[in-house]
């Protein structure tokens, strides 16, 4: 089924995401949680200027607080080094300081190196498997963009592609 799922998404939903920038649903969904990537990408433009005007220690505190203001509705930032560590996640605390390069979707999809792939060249959308909190955890597809603040380190933040 998730492969299915990614098949479908990649042929149908990547030209929609990355070449228009339009809508994944309704035109007021992101009153309802929902996103575009145009919102996804100006999401994660203002965490960079917020890193960049508030130094790295009180930006990945900011990052790392599930109630603070880089977590809106199903937005949040995360933030990693270049190496894979975890430096901030609001609601994966465990896994700050953690090594995550080797983590691989439900396909087997390296997807924290591909998004190091894309922050390596400043910025850029990718794609992968990830399990939705929303929907009991389920496998869905998910649209994930990432932006480097410096040489050391980058953000990331995601939307994800529900199937009726």
């Amino acid at each position: 089924m998730a492969s299915v799922l990614l098949l479908t998404a990649a042929f149908f939903v990547m030209p929609l995401a990355v070449s228009s920038e339009k809508s994944i649903g309704s035109a007021n969904d992101s009153q309802n949680g929902a996103y575009n990537t145009t919102e996804l990408k100006a999401f994660v433009e203002s965490a960079v200027a917020y890193a960049h005007e508030n130094g790295k220690d009180k930006a990945l505190d900011e990052f790392s607080n599930k109630t603070g203001s880089f977590v809106q509705g199903n937005l949040y930032i995360y933030a990693y080094d270049f190496n894979g560590t975890n430096i901030a996640h609001p609601f994966k605390p465990d896994w700050i300081g953690k090594d995550k390069i080797n983590q691989t979707d439900s396909n087997g999809v390296p997807y924290i190196r591909n998004l190091i792939e894309v922050a390596r060249g400043g910025k850029g959308f990718t794609y992968f498997i990830f399990p939705n909190p929303a929907h009991d955890n389920k496998d869905e597809f998910k649209i994930g963009y990432a932006m480097k603040v410096d040489e050391t380190w980058w953000l990331g933040s995601g939307i994800y592609v529900s199937c009726p």
